[in-house]
C-alpha cells in the first residue's frame, strides 16, 4: 500500500555510515519502500545539539543534504523514479509504487540563528523543520527544558512566520508543553507533530497530551504515530505491532475523527522499535493487523490521504 511517512532519521545514518540510499541493512531504504507499493517518505536531518551549540549547525546540515542530493541520484541512475515534493502541485502527481521524497530538518539549530540560512535550507529543497529536539536552542525549549515554563522566543516566533510565509511545515514534535501552545497560538498554518504518541497511554514526555491532541484537530494539524517502544509502553520490551493500534485508536477517539493521524516511523532514530516492527518491510503485517481493526477508508486515511491533505494546506 502507498504509504506516508512523516519521520526517519535514516539520512544520519547513510552520513555517517557512507550507506546507499536504496538498499542497505538500515531500518529503511527505496527498495523496501518500493516493494511495500510505494509511499512518501519525509527524509529528516538530526543536527545534534553538541553540533549547532559549537555553531557547526548549517554546516552539518548542508553534508546532510549533500547526502540527499547524491542518494536521489543514485536512484536515478537505477531507473527510480525519485520524486521530490517542493510545491503543492507536486502532491497530485506522487506516483505509486515509487520512491517520493520531502527533505526536512530536525532540530531548529540547523540555522544558526540565522532566518536568512533557513530561506536557504528553501531554496535547497526543505519542506518541513522540527523546531527544536529536546534541549533549548535559539527559537525554543524542549521537552528537557519543561522547567523553565518557557515558550518561543522573538527569533523563534520570527521562524514560525517565515516558515508559514514560504510554505514549510512547522513541527511541534520534541517541544516543551509551553512552547507547543506558543506555536499553535503564532502559527497562521497548521501544524504537524512528525513522530508523537499519545501521553494518556505512555507517560513520556516527548508524547502528546489529549489537550494538544484535540487543539491539532480542531487546527487541521497532524499527527505522525512514532514507532519507539518507549513512547508506546512503559515497558519498551511490551512494544508490539498492537502497541501501535493502541494508540491509533485512542488518539482518533480523543481527537473525534481519523482524519488527523498517520506515521511518523522514526526509522533510524529509534534504538528501541517494537519486536516485531523493526523496518519499514514490517509496515506489512501492520496494516495486516489494522485491516482488521478499522474500515478501509479509514486505512486509506492514516496510510496517506490524511498526510497529503495535511500538505495541501502548508506548502
Amino acid at each position: 500500500m502507498f504509504l506516508v511517512d512523516c519521520h526517519c532519521d535514516t539520512l544520519s545514518e547513510l552520513y555517517k555510515q557512507n550507506k546507499s540510499l536504496y538498499a542497505n541493512d538500515l531500518m529503511l531504504d527505496a527498495a523496501r519502500i518500493i516493494k511495500n507499493g510505494g509511499g512518501l517518505q519525509f527524509m529528516a536531518m538530526f543536527i545534534p545539539t553538541e553540533v549547532f551549540r559549537t555553531g557547526a549547525g548549517a554546516t552539518y546540515t548542508l553534508k546532510l543534504i549533500d547526502t540527499y542530493l547524491r542518494g536521489l541520484k543514485e536512484l536515478e541512475s537505477k531507473g527510480v523514479r525519485a520524486h521530490r515534493i517542493l510545491k503543492k502541485e507536486d502532491l497530485a502527481q506522487l506516483p505509486n509504487g515509487q520512491f517520493n521524497t520531502l527533505l526536512a530538518i530536525e532540530e531548529g539549530g540547523a540555522l544558526d540563528g540565522s532566518i536568512e540560512v533557513l530561506r536557504v535550507y528553501y531554496e535547497l529543497g526543505v519542506r518541513c523543520m522540527t523546531l527544536v529536539w529536546s534541549n533549548r536552542n535559539d527559537i525554543a525549549d524542549g521537552v528537557n527544558e519543561e522547567c523553565s515554563k518557557s515558550g518561543l522566543t522573538q527569533f523563534g516566533r520570527q521562524v514560525v512566520a517565515e516558515m508559514n510565509r514560504l510554505g514549510m511545515a512547522v513541527d511541534v514534535s520534541h517541544i516543551s508543553t509551553y512552547g507547543f501552545w506558543d506555536v499553535l497560538e503564532h502559527s497562521t498554518k497548521p501544524i504537524i507533530a512528525t513522530h508523537s504518541c499519545a501521553y494518556s497511554l505512555c507517560d513520556h514526555p516527548r508524547n502528546l497530551r489529549d489537550d494538544q491532541l484535540k487543539a491539532l484537530a480542531k487546527t487541521g494539524g497532524f499527527v505522525g504515530i512514532n514507532f519507539a517502544g518507549q513512547f508506546l509502553e512503559k515497558d519498551w520490551n511490551d512494544a508490539c505491532i498492537e502497541s501501535v493500534y493502541r494508540h491509533l485508536a485512542y488518539m482518533m477517539d480523543v481527537m473525534g475523527c481519523d482524519d488527523y493521524l498517520g506515521f511518523g516511523s522514526d526509522f533510524d532514530g529509534i534504538s528501541h522499535p517494537p519486536y516485531n516492527l523493526c523496518g519499514v518491510q514490517d509496515f506489512v503485517p501492520l496494516f495486516d493487523l489494522l485491516s482488521k481493526k478499522f474500515s478501509d477508508e479509514t486505512i486509506r486515511k492514516l496510510a496517506y490521504k490524511n498526510g497529503i491533505a495535511y500538505l495541501e494546506k502548508v506548502l
